[in-house]
């Protein structure tokens, strides 16, 4: 079960695509998405390895974490 219901999931992925057109990578994207579909989320998984606000390589971690993988 995703920590993210199905409307989230669709906001997560308009607001990510709004952040990454305006110049933002894709780990700041999704990080700053998350924050503003769901800002406990966003606080539990900042400053984890599923945290990829700084490093783009843990996209997968940041989707498996919200998908509970």
């Amino acid at each position: 079960m995703s920590k993210l219901t199905d409307k989230q999931w669709v906001e997560l992925t308009k607001v990510m695509a709004n952040f990454m057109s305006n110049g933002l990578r894709v780990g700041q994207s999704y990080m700053n998405a998350l924050r503003s579909v769901d800002e406990d989320l966003y606080t539990e998984i900042t400053a984890t390895d599923n945290d990829c606000f700084y490093n783009d390589n843990k996209v997968v971690n940041f989707i498996k974490f919200l998908n509970n993988k």
